[in-house]
């Protein structure tokens, strides 16, 4: 349980949470398509007397909106017909209609950046260094593994495997790839390149190397990777499925199925206290909150 410090120091973030930009932002994306407007400039200029949406009363929904603009900007689509850069299906694999599919990418785009900083608001006031160790001696996992893009690998000094072997496979592939007749997830703290891009795996009792041990905190937090941005509440509207990426016009077409669901982390200290803050944000936004064990 976090401390009455730390609950004060989390209000912020609270505030947030009791406060979703989304159905704001499918309000706006209403009046877009019915409305006189060329482009959501347009509208967010018209947007300067307070609305209420969801029993949520925005008080300047213009300036509100204008950090997600860029996240709203596939409305714009519906207006002005472009060719499709994804498929999207329902939950019986069938594709949605053109505003369905908008509709679920808006708000996945737009709730990935609104608990970005949420979390960063509850993240910090809890001391917490879950997302940056390995497995302790109590745990079923052998290791942790943290995607990370080329870009984000070169923030960590590291050992690299990156081979061929280590490219044909995952970390979670069924025969773990051996070096040097050990499993990786034997080895000290590396990066590896696999099949799917890099990522950094952190075994038994090991930390991240830009973990600071005095303090605590993250010695390359304004450059942190992106998955470190986004513990431990996140949007599940969407599931990237491969296996049904179609062929538009010469083109693959990126698929998705609509989830509509919020998955937050139980291991994670603050998604343990605010259980009920996050699922009424949830369920403003018009999605099912999950709560889910990841460090077993």
């Amino acid at each position: 349980m976090l401390t009455p410090q730390q609950r004060t120091l989390c209000q912020p973030g609270l505030k947030r949470l009791a406060h979703p930009v989304l159905p704001l932002a499918r309000l706006a994306g209403m009046l877009f398509l019915t409305g006189p407007f060329a482009d959501l400039e347009s509208l967010l200029a018209e947007l300067t007397e307070p609305v209420e949406t969801a029993g949520i009363r925005y008080e300047q929904p213009g300036l509100e909106l204008l950090p997600y603009l860029e996240a709203m900007r596939p409305f714009e689509r519906l207006k002005h017909p472009r060719p499709p850069s994804r498929v999207i299906f329902a939950g019986d694999l069938q594709p949605v209609d053109p505003f369905t599919a908008i509709d679920s990418w808006v708000a996945q785009n737009v709730l990935t950046r609104e608990l970005e900083e949420i979390n960063s608001l509850l993240c910090g006031p809890c001391g917490c260094t879950l997302c940056c160790t390995g497995p302790d001696r109590g745990q079923q996992q052998e290791f942790f593994e943290i995607p990370l893009s080329a870009r984000e690998a070169a923030l960590f000094d590291l050992p690299r495997v990156d081979n061929d072997m280590s490219r044909a496979t995952s970390a979670a592939a069924d025969l773990p790839l051996i070096i040097t007749d050990i499993p990786f997830y034997q080895r000290p703290a590396a990066l590896y390149h696999w099949r799917q891009g890099w990522s950094m795996i952190l075994p038994r009792l090991s930390i991240c190397p830009n973990l600071d041990g005095a303090s605590g905190g993250c010695r390359i937090y304004p450059s942190r990777p992106e998955v470190c941005r986004r513990p431990q509440i996140f949007p599940y509207m969407l599931e990237r499925t491969p296996d049904h990426d179609r062929e538009f016009d010469g083109r693959m077409l990126t698929a998705f199925l609509i989830r509509n669901k919020m998955l937050a982390i139980w291991d994670c200290p603050y998604v343990k206290q605010f259980q009920t803050e996050i699922g009424v944000y949830a369920q403003m936004c018009g999605m099912e909150p999950v709560f889910k064990e990841n460090k077993a």
